[in-house]
């Protein structure tokens, strides 16, 4: 080939490449013109974003405690009183658990300018959107977003300061990121913010695609040049996505911005707004495609949160038991809930209230009131002042109570409206009144029971004395007030007894004890104690709570009665040595008359007369009855509780054998109803019981026929017997009497009149009672009662 042709060959090649390299910077230009305008586009948006997030905290700050960002209400000097969940998951840190201060969680960095926030919320009433860092209880630092506002007495002296704190660590993070990516705009490619990708129309991959595409996706570039956009959309978005890129080749559209999903290399789901730009040739044909690929899924998750949020927000509000009404700086309706309709009496529906005009509500409603006139003017007063206003009482017409409370709301500085809540606190009120009532009523009571009643702290301090305790110790509340309880009153001896209780009461434990006390002018008296420890309404002991019975008294009485028992045992010890003794002199002169009696009407049965005879067989029984009677006087002095040796024992077995000894005419007939149980008891006395009333039910049948039947039924812890006759009966007038010494129904000459008062002996030292049913003339049931165990 000829020089000069090579030459015009290589011309045409230059200018053809100079053209291309025009082209492609002219390109270049357009699409970095893009880039610019979407990044002000995207700085627009988010600053919008940033507003609304803005106006919706403020709006809403200050009223609930539930809501999804950290409340929290500190003392002026910072120490927590109050704090919801979030705060508490939040800073790590919970007020119920243990009190800490919010100003030393402040990074130091940041505390100067915490510091100078702070005098302005107490200048300033609020604050809004003052950010810190902070550090919670984990060490991980947080960026937090407060607005504050201080809170009021009646009298209108700040007491405490409330405030909302959300956590915009991550939202920072994405906002530096954001601005960093923003200062990179002149790198187009590389360091792009943004995804870019570049395609050619009809081919599948990427021609080119950045740095920051490939982190989106997870790709690298050379893997990124085999896929499509389309291949890397999220399957359920590919459809919509195919539809749009069918009109631009088919010149319907030139671009496009939609937000889709992306599928990344490791199967997660990233959300991306897309702008999808057309380049085409001279002829309108599609040559390239430049998409910009922006990662929303941050964004996307954030206004879901959001939306939640706020839908949370109202359906809270909606359904709380306080009616809710959010007025604008116009009056007119943002937001009332169910609640509010109804304790006004409001027919619509919240829906349909939205947006109403409240300027006339007032006067609309003052017909409800007690004071019609003044709730008109007291609310012209609050829309007027625009302070807060927190649980103000209003009595209705019904005799119900209302506490309205008035919020209002600033953005910045700017009034936006304000929120009313209004509880019925009829229930509230009227239990604060009888807890009232009933606090005055047992104050009453302390103040004048005849029990002395103190209250001491933990130190033994005395806090309270009622006037008996003021009686029994001879001291004035005044002298009591503040003085040790122990120092003042106890011996040296009760001293040890008072320090062992207080670590008993430490303990919770409550008990009683007595002491020696000396009054104020020096005399000693015996005090009984009971005491209690005292509680706070957080549970912890504070202290304790005696009541004092002076028993100076009951002791001196207590030891008489011990003399007086000592005495009475000695006497009755004496009596019982007497009672042998007499009985042994008396026993022994009778058996020798009733043995002269018996030898002289043997020696003399054929020289005396029948008249003579009787009187001396009159005499001997005469001696023989003085012997019985000699012989149950001994008896009965002997039973008493000494000597009782108590054993398991078979009263049937027992009842058999005395059936066997005694004397029993052949016209009688003894029967055992039902098995007799066996007992722990003293098996003597149990002897001289049933001897008793079986002898007793035998000498008085007079029937030709007679019987006697004994019987047991169990009752509870109880064995109830019973001894029937058919015998000749008891008046009813007799039947206490027969129980006593020495009495008898008549004049038998075979009855000491005993026997029946050592029966009811021998059951007073089993706690056990006697009783009996009879008729004159028919007989006789005789009932007694036995513990089952003894």
């Amino acid at each position: 080939m000829e020089p000069a042709n090579r030459i015009e060959i290589l011309e045409r090649a230059l200018s053809k490449e100079k053209q291309a390299r025009k082209a492609a910077e002219n390109i270049l230009e357009e699409k970095s013109s893009e880039l610019h305008n979407l990044s002000i586009e995207l700085k627009e948006s988010n600053a919008r974003l940033k507003e609304l997030l803005n106006r919706k905290t403020s709006e809403l700050e200050e009223v609930f405690e539930n809501i999804i960002d950290a409340y929290v209400v500190i003392h002026l000097d910072g120490e927590v009183i109050k704090m919801n969940q979030a705060a508490v998951d939040l800073l790590g840190y919970d007020v119920k658990d243990k009190p800490f201060n919010l100003g030393r969680l402040v990074k130091k960095d940041y505390r100067n300018y915490t510091s100078t926030a702070f005098k302005k919320l107490l200048n300033k009433g609020r604050f809004n959107n003052y950010k810190a860092v902070i550090v919670p209880r984990n060490g991980e630092e947080k960026i937090v977003q407060i607005n504050a506002s201080l809170i009021y007495n009646k009298k209108g002296n700040p007491i405490a300061a409330q405030g909302i704190a959300r956590d915009i660590t991550e939202q920072t993070r994405i906002e530096e990121l954001l601005e960093q990516q923003k200062k990179q705009l002149d790198i187009v490619y590389t360091n792009s913010p943004i995804g870019i990708s570049l395609s050619k129309a009809n081919a599948s991959g990427l021609l080119m695609a950045n740095q920051y595409l490939c982190d989106m996706l997870g790709y690298s570039r050379k893997e990124l040049k085999s896929k499509s956009i389309q291949e890397l959309t999220y399957p359920d978005d590919v459809e919509e996505s195919t539809k749009l890129m069918q009109k631009m080749f088919n010149g319907d559209l030139d671009k496009f911005t939609t937000e889709k999903r992306y599928l990344t290399k490791h199967n997660t789901v990233v959300w991306a707004r897309t702008s999808v730009t057309a380049v085409r040739t001279s002829k309108g044909d599609l040559s390239y495609q430049v998409a910009t690929i922006e990662d929303i899924t941050e964004q996307k998750i954030a206004n879901e949160r959001l939306r939640e949020s706020e839908n949370r927000m109202a359906t809270l509000i909606l359904n709380l038991q306080t009616g809710i009404l959010l007025e604008d700086e116009n009056r007119h309706i943002l937001l009332i809930n169910e609640k509010f309709c109804k304790m006004f009496n409001i027919p619509s529906s919240p829906e349909e209230m939205i947006g109403l005009d409240c300027k006339n509500i007032a006067d609309d409603q003052k017909h409800l009131f007690t004071d019609p006139r003044k709730f008109v003017e007291r609310t012209r007063t609050l829309l007027k002042n625009r302070e807060i206003v927190l649980s103000e009482e209003i009595e209705l017409a019904n005799g119900r109570i209302y506490e309205r409370s008035y919020i209002p709301i600033y953005n910045e500085g700017v009034y936006r409206g304000h929120l009313w809540s209004y509880d019925d606190a009829t229930i509230r009120k009227r239990y604060k009144q009888n807890l009232k009532a009933q606090k005055e009523k047992y104050s009453s009571i302390i103040a004048n029971m005849n029990l002395g009643l103190i209250e001491v702290d933990n130190e033994d301090h005395i806090l309270m004395a009622n006037q008996s305790f003021c009686d029994i110790s001879g001291f004035s509340q005044d002298e009591l007030r503040g003085k040790k309880a122990g120092d003042l009153f106890l011996l040296d001896e009760s001293r040890n007894i008072l320090k062992q209780k207080n670590l008993r009461r430490r303990k919770g434990i409550s008990d009683s004890y007595e002491v020696k006390a000396r009054t104020k002018n020096g005399e000693v008296r015996d005090w009984l104690i009971s005491g209690a420890p005292n509680y706070d309404l957080k549970g912890q002991i504070i202290g304790s709570i005696g009541i004092h019975f002076d028993i100076t008294n009951q002791k001196t009485l207590e030891k008489e009665q011990k003399e007086l028992l000592q005495n009475l045992e000695l006497q009755n010890e004496q009596l019982n040595d007497y009672a042998h003794i007499v009985s042994h002199d008396l026993k022994s002169p009778l058996r020798n008359i009733s043995a002269l009696l018996s030898w002289t009407m043997e020696d003399y049965k054929e020289k005396l007369d029948p008249k003579a005879m009787k009187n001396l067989l009159l005499i001997q029984e005469k001696t023989e009855q003085m012997d019985q009677l000699i012989e149950g006087i001994l008896k009965y002095s002997g039973i008493d509780n000494t000597g009782r040796k108590n054993e398991m024992v078979n009263l049937n077995e027992l009842v058999n054998d005395i059936i066997s000894m005694i004397y029993v005419p052949e016209h009688i007939k003894i029967k055992i109803k039902n098995p007799l149980p066996v007992i722990f008891a003293d098996v003597t006395r149990m002897q001289q019981l049933f001897q008793n009333l079986i002898s007793n039910a035998v000498n008085y049948i007079d029937k030709e026929k007679g019987f006697v039947e004994i019987d047991v039924i169990k009752k509870g812890k109880k064995y109830i017997f019973s001894v029937s006759d058919n015998g000749c009966g008891i008046p009813k007038e007799y039947h206490e009497k027969i129980f006593k010494i020495f009495s008898s129904v008549k004049n038998d000459k075979k009855s000491t009149g005993i026997g029946l008062s050592i029966v009811k002996k021998i059951l007073d030292l089993y706690d056990s009672e006697i009783w009996l049913e009879s008729e004159p003339g028919v007989g006789s049931v005789f009932y007694f009662s036995l513990k089952n165990e003894v």
